[in-house]
């Protein structure tokens, strides 16, 4: 299966709204008008992974080059940790912030299981670790701690969210960057497995039928974890918003 890694468009807002709304329950799921707004804003804080194959018609999520298999998004802001209003205000996206929060990791069901959801978040990891960030924060819910952690976030404790009323870990990976003369790296170790690409930027050649994680792509390592959904802090199937995955 042949896939690429790009950011969103607006033409891409009908897929995106299907596969949030098939990984979230509706009081987690983010709504129209703030997918939306977050795309208006920041489209380049959208990571889509599309699976290209002209025969994958699996989940009604097409987009110009072939299927949406899933997302992660989120804004950048100076504030250290995530808050909700963060989540359906996109004025508060500052392009410069010092921190990448994660609103969701979703992946369509049908998808999940196969390394997608880690394979996702290792592209986010390599973009915020060469744009400088000083690190990315989510919220998850407690059984997918062990997930994020393999992938070197930090479990801060329960979050003061209250999204979709339920309980959320606040997680952080800290980005190291290394300074080279007196100049900072471009492209600084973070605490993490992710790897420098050895295939083009935006595209994964997998094996057909074959798990991501036993075929790893350009941003994965050569034992990756695999992820279902979550809301940035948590997924039932390869979602995240903001606060999950699995």
């Amino acid at each position: 299966m042949l896939m690429l890694i790009r950011h969103a468009t607006m033409e891409d807002l009908d897929a995106i709204e299907a596969v949030e709304a098939a990984c979230f329950p509706p009081a987690e799921a983010a709504s129209n008008e703030s997918l939306t707004a977050r795309v208006a804003t920041y489209p380049d804080h959208f990571w889509l992974l599309i699976s290209t194959d002209a025969d994958d018609v699996s989940f009604p999520s097409a987009v110009e080059e072939g299927t949406l298999v899933g997302f992660v998004n989120g804004m950048t802001t100076n504030e250290p940790d995530l808050a909700d209003v963060m989540y359906d205000d996109a004025s508060m996206h500052d392009g410069h912030g010092d921190w990448q929060m994660i609103f969701g990791v979703d992946v369509a069901p049908v998808y999940q299981h196969r390394g997608c959801a880690s394979h996702l978040l290792r592209r986010v990891i390599l973009d915020a670790t060469i744009a400088g960030r000083k690190g990315i924060v989510l919220t998850c819910k407690e059984r997918l701690i062990g997930f994020y952690a393999r992938l070197g976030f930090v479990d801060e404790g329960v979050s003061a969210s209250t999204h979709g009323h339920v309980v959320w870990h606040q997680m952080r990976l800290p980005l190291v960057h290394e300074a080279v003369g007196s100049e900072q790296a471009t492209a600084p170790r973070t605490r993490t497995t992710a790897q420098a690409p050895t295939q083009p930027a935006n595209r994964v050649q997998t094996v057909s039928g074959a798990r991501m994680a036993e075929s790893p792509g350009p941003y994965e390592s050569a034992r990756p974890e695999t992820m279902p959904c979550a809301r940035m802090s948590e997924p039932d199937a390869d979602t995240l918003e903001m606060p999950a995955v699995e």
